[in-house]
């Protein structure tokens, strides 16, 4: 048995148990520790779902971490695979060895968690390879199987480095939308996308295209962006061709490099022919065509769907709270099973609303600050020590639903479960 590794669980386990109680939620925010936070509550917000409401209206968990605490265990087997050469990619195989079969690649950037660690000695190979034989059980996206260790970083490591490996993607929400050679209306159209497809957005110097286009708007003042009003995001149209489509159009979403399956990776390859036949044959399009989305039909948007802004908080609310008891997955790309900024991030996507992907990401970028006092159901608790490493929903009297941890998963429990709430972040008004 790996020693200090035993320690590091032993310790971890301890941490994250170290303080829970139960209490009821009206008499909670007399008796508790905030770091430093307000420990005044809005307690006039609507009543949560019927179902999950009652519940959580109880009784909940008070559990107060350290916030080094919670990175270790929520990312204590977080993997990242790094490769410095061509090709930027590794096999992932059904077990621990060359000769098993392969069911996936991992690529350059792809964030996952340790399942295992497999020693082939150990492992009954009977041809264990001689270069390395450890290799590393993991899951990332919908790929599980090993890979060998010196493709990876894992722990505090990747930690450090996950901020790093997010990619931003323009999502299309018209029938049809013209790229531009230059982001300009007068400018060529060299193709155009489609209503739900997905396509990589090349980042303007080296920030979140959200975060670009806000310093743009701010800097301009009320003049206009561009001598056409319409401000233009770049992406990769088809393989190694870039363009730009008018941001009016398009929502911007985040996420993490996962491996992909064989059965994704030729979906992908398949997909990819299409995009560059059609670049290919819409090449010849007059540089005069029609205005971006012209005549056409944009996507309806939840949050514009309610009669007011507290019946759309609450709306995402009960909406999270469906998904109680779901896993904690790193790297997760769907609210059935993620981590806890991917929980939020993809709550608010559902309605319309773009927000950074990572901890620090929302921390530092969505919506605008507010004190503890002022937090309404909907807002975003940031909790951290020197930046953010957590990140929960605020629910109402004094409540979060998170995804806590790979042991707890997706819960319901104080808003003061961590020391150290650093900010709370108002996305919706």
């Amino acid at each position: 048995m790996d020693f200090k590794k035993f320690l590091i669980n032993a310790s971890v386990v301890l941490a994250g148990t170290a303080l829970a109680v139960l209490i009821p939620v009206n008499a909670q925010a007399a008796g508790l520790v905030s770091g430093g936070a307000s420990r005044e509550l809005n307690s006039s917000s609507s009543t949560l779902s019927e179902t999950v409401g009652r519940t959580a209206a109880r009784q909940v968990t008070v559990q107060i971490t350290e916030p080094s605490d919670v990175i270790e265990e929520e990312y204590l087997n977080l993997s990242i695979a790094l490769f410095s050469t061509n090709p930027k990619y590794c096999n992932v195989r059904s077990g621990p060895g060359t000769e098993y079969s392969i069911v996936g690649r991992m690529y350059d950037g792809s964030v996952g968690s340790v399942i295992d660690e497999i020693d082939e000695s150990l492992a009954d190979d009977p041809d264990p390879d001689d270069d390395n034989d450890q290799w590393i059980r993991i899951r990332s996206g919908e790929v599980e199987g090993y890979v060998l260790n010196n493709f990876l970083v894992t722990g505090v490591n990747a930690y450090n480095r996950l901020e790093e490996q997010t990619q931003y993607y323009a999502e299309i929400l018209v029938s049809q939308l013209n790229v531009r050679k230059e982001a300009s209306i007068d400018s060529a159209c060299l193709t155009y996308v489609t209503r739900g497809e997905r396509y990589r957005i090349v980042m303007e110097n080296g920030t979140d295209p959200r975060v670009y286009l806000a310093a743009r708007e701010v800097e301009a003042g009320d003049e206009e962006l561009e001598d056409d009003g319409m401000d233009w995001v770049k992406i990769v149209y088809s393989e190694g061709k870039t363009g730009y489509v008018s941001a009016d159009y398009i929502t911007i979403t985040e996420e993490y490099k996962t491996a992909k399956t064989l059965e994704e990776i030729r979906a992908e390859e398949e997909a990819e022919r299409e995009r560059n036949l059609r670049a290919t044959t819409s090449s010849g399009t007059s540089s005069t065509a029609s205005a971006p989305a012209e005549n056409l039909t944009v996507m309806p948007n939840l949050s514009t769907d309610y009669a007011s802004i507290s019946e759309l908080r609450m709306a995402i609310v009960n909406y999270g709270l469906q998904f109680v008891g779901n896993p904690y997955v790193l790297g997760g790309q769907s609210l059935a099973g993620t981590d806890c900024s991917g929980f939020t991030c993809y709550v608010f996507r559902d309605f319309g609303i773009s927000i950074a992907r990572t901890p620090s990401g929302q921390y530092s970028s969505a919506g605008r600050s507010i004190t503890l006092a002022e937090a309404q159901p909907g807002d975003i608790i940031c909790y951290g020590s020197g930046g953010c490493s957590h990140v929960a929903l605020y629910i109402g009297n004094g409540q979060i639903v998170q995804e806590s941890n790979p042991r707890r998963g997706l819960e319901v429990n104080s808003v003061y479960f961590m020391r150290n709430i650093i900010a709370v972040k108002n996305v919706l008004d």
